[in-house]
């Protein structure tokens, strides 16, 4: 044999001992399931996009070769019993399988039909990744590697070609059951140019042998490259034994030396002197990119909620985001969906998982309307438009989302009462309508039915946070991170839940991981941008939001890069995108009141500036009737009309506002803004040191055109020192 590696590394397993062939045509069957798509192939077997007659699903099939075209020595019982093994290690970045079984001679065992791009993919599309990204992602492997050595198994087969980016961001490990073989042959198995000396001189596989695989993948996430590459495959034991091997550093100066140091040390040559275990590697990463350090999940705990049909997972959303069964299942039982109520159940979910595109849920909810009015007992279809609809109550503010939300999702638990997310999607729903009691039961339901959900600890986070009790907030959102630690939407909203409380670095941080994760999405640029701005980084400020605008020109784009540039000084674009902000949304009070606020700092005449900030008051007036425990909104409206004098009704929303608003430093200096526009200076400093004690930046006090008149003033300046 005589191949160059390159052409081969990333190809599903190849071992020295198949012989790759084409055994089955896409649109047969095996047993139960229809066989749609061929999506992979190696020595031991090939690999399907398959349907599931029985449980109405998509799932990825992997079938062994016929036991006559497998070498002797290997004991098909022995597979059978791996695949079972495996199917007992459950872990938020592992594929999971979920059955094995034999027909028509074949051995076969199917999983997660996952939607997303293999790190390969990803490579070929954008190059080699940065630092950060490799870490994180080297994270997660050995995260799903450590309960896979926690369930006394070996992968065999780590590579770039077997880790997956789902849509998402979620960093799934894939193909156990190909690679896997315990048997106690010592054959040559694995892709070549990721398998450890050792391996290729006939010693046996070993959790160290495992590490130095992700420690090619991390070397080839940063390069492109891999440490022996471009040679042949009698070279390779050669090789590495010579030392003719790049190095990560003559190829990516960039890369951080403490980086570089544990990437090299993760695929030494020499087994002696790797990492011994999957936590010894975490810890190290974690070292450099500052994440928090999980211990590796057993495979004795409960199980995760298994993924339903053919997206694989529907990641969890900051506030509104639950699990999805495997069994579609009504209370008549097994429902089966076909033609163009599947299509339209699929494309709806794939849009609701997307939701952050443009127009995406505009277009997820007439689908699913239409889905559950052709099969009324189909309880994932109406979770999925309940979900829909508050996503929309969420980002849009319009009323006329939440009763469909509501019943959406009773429909669905009265059809299957232990679905945990019509409880999310309720709790969520309950939180933003400030029903906080209703909220918690709906939560406390969802996550005693699944202990293990991101999404109902996210939601709880954020009821938690409404509830002025932080420190549980905290608790709550950092368990949701630590059960979807790739997700953007989770690691976004505790980047905002850390903004708010005043941990900017580690807000920026997050955000920063939620853009690095998720480049295609405005609202996680959005976010960071205004992390940035909380952070007097104007300008970086100010390129997010460009961002978020070319992604979504949305109101709150619009807006937000508004007050940006408001506080950058430049008034004339500012009210460019204020005007524009107000044009898509005419009845967001928000928008008409900062725009009032940069008429009056930028000198237009006075009956323009009333006028405005009475449209403002007069918007928010009506919303108060709908959120009338809105400390924000309650501190904005006071805000406004102190600006145009009326005292008698601006102090009353100020005293309800202070009782709501303890915890919420940008509630609080509104209170203060508002009250030294009524010059009363001693109640504006209280304030603004209540808003400095609550984290609020002293860069973003000292640029706030509201409190011009307070920079002078001796006890000002004390009250910022004193706090920071």
């Amino acid at each position: 044999m005589n191949h160059l590696i390159g052409g081969l590394l990333d190809n599903p397993t190849l071992t020295l001992r198949g012989d790759g062939g084409n055994h089955t045509v896409a649109g047969s069957a095996w047993g139960p399931f229809q066989l749609l798509q061929k999506v992979g192939q190696g020595g031991f077997g090939e690999v399907y996009r398959a349907f599931d007659t029985t449980l109405q699903r998509d799932v990825a099939l992997k079938l062994l070769l016929p036991t006559s075209q497998l070498d002797e020595t290997v004991n098909r019982q022995a597979v059978l019993a791996e695949a079972r093994a495996m199917a007992r290690v459950r872990h938020p970045n592992v594929v999971a399988v979920h059955g094995v079984d034999t027909h028509d001679g074949r051995v076969g065992f199917w999983s997660d039909f996952v939607n997303g791009k293999t790190l390969s993919q990803l490579l070929q599309i954008q190059g080699a990744m940065g630092a950060s990204e490799a870490a994180r992602i080297g994270i997660d492997v050995c995260r799903a590697l450590g309960a896979v050595h926690s369930a006394g198994l070996l992968h065999r087969d780590i590579k770039t070609g077997n880790i997956m980016r789902e849509t998402g961001g979620r960093i799934l490990l894939m193909d156990f059951g190909l690679s896997l073989d315990r048997s106690g042959v010592q054959n040559i198995s694995g892709t070549p140019v990721y398998m450890a000396p050792e391996l290729l001189k006939g010693a046996p596989a070993t959790i160290g042998s495992d590490l130095y695989a992700v420690g090619i993948v991390l070397f080839r996430l940063l390069t492109s490259k891999y440490p022996v590459d471009g040679i042949s495959f009698e070279d390779l034991n050669n090789t590495h034994q010579s030392g003719k091997r790049l190095m990560l550093l003559d190829i990516r100066q960039d890369v951080p030396e403490d980086l570089a140091r544990v990437v090299e040390k993760a695929c030494h040559p020499d087994a002696a002197q790797r990492y011994s275990s999957t936590g010894q590697l975490i810890t190290a990463l974690s070292a450099i990119t500052g994440a928090s350090v999980v211990a590796p999940v057993s495979a004795k705990r409960r199980p995760w909620p298994i993924i339903a049909a053919a997206v694989a997972v529907l990641s969890a959303i900051p506030f509104a985001v639950p699990e999805v069964r495997n069994r579609i299942l009504g209370s008549g039982g097994a429902i089966a969906l076909n033609g163009g109520s599947r299509d339209d159940y699929m494309k709806a979910r794939d849009l609701v998982e997307h939701y952050y595109r443009p127009r995406a849920l505009e277009t997820a909810i007439p689908l699913l309307e239409k889905t559950v009015a052709a099969k009324p007992n189909f309880a994932p279809a109406f979770a999925d438009l309940g979900r829909a609809n508050v996503l929309q109550f969420i980002q849009q503010r319009d009323e006329k989302y939440v009763e469909p939300a509501r019943v959406a999702s009773l429909k669905a638990l009265e059809l299957k009462p232990d679905l945990a997310s019509p409880h999310v999607t309720l709790g969520t729903l309950y939180t933003y309508t400030n029903k906080y009691d209703l909220a918690t039961q709906e939560l406390d339901d969802a996550l005693r039915l699944d202990q293990f959900n991101a999404a109902g600890y996210s939601a709880l986070g954020e009821l938690l946070n409404r509830q002025g009790r932080v420190k549980e907030a905290e608790q709550a959102l950092e368990k949701a991170r630590t059960l979807a630690p790739s997700d953007w939407r989770i690691l976004s909203q505790v980047g905002q839940y850390y903004s708010q409380t005043g941990k900017l670095a580690k807000a920026a941080e997050l955000c920063k991981m939620a853009v690095d994760i998720a480049p295609d999405n405005a609202r996680a640029h959005n976010n960071l941008g205004l992390i940035y701005r909380n952070q007097d980084r104007l300008a970086e400020a100010a390129v997010e939001c460009r961002k978020a605008i070319a992604l979504e020109p949305t109101f709150g784009r619009y807006r937000n890069f508004g007050e940006v540039l408001f506080e950058q000084g430049d008034y004339k674009e500012a009210e460019a995108n204020l005007d524009r902000a107000t044009s898509l949304r005419p009845n967001h009070y928000r928008a008409w009141g900062d725009l009032a606020i940069l008429y009056r700092v930028a000198g237009a005449p006075q009956a323009k500036v009333a006028a405005t900030f009475g449209k403002a008051i007069d918007l928010a007036t009506t919303q108060l009737k709908q959120s009338d425990n809105d400390a924000y909104l309650l501190a904005d409206l006071a805000l406004y009309q102190s600006e145009v004098g009326n005292r008698t009704a601006s102090i009353p929303l100020l005293k309800k506002a202070a009782l709501l608003a303890s915890d919420k430093p940008d509630a609080l200096v509104q209170i203060a803004a508002a009250y030294e526009t009524m010059n009363d200076r001693e109640q504006s400093l209280y304030w603004i040191d209540r808003a400095i004690a609550s984290g609020f930046p002293r860069s973003a006090l000292l640029r706030n055109p509201q409190l011009a008149g307070l920079r002078s003033e001796p006890r000002f300046q004390q009250t910022i020192q004193r706090k920071q």
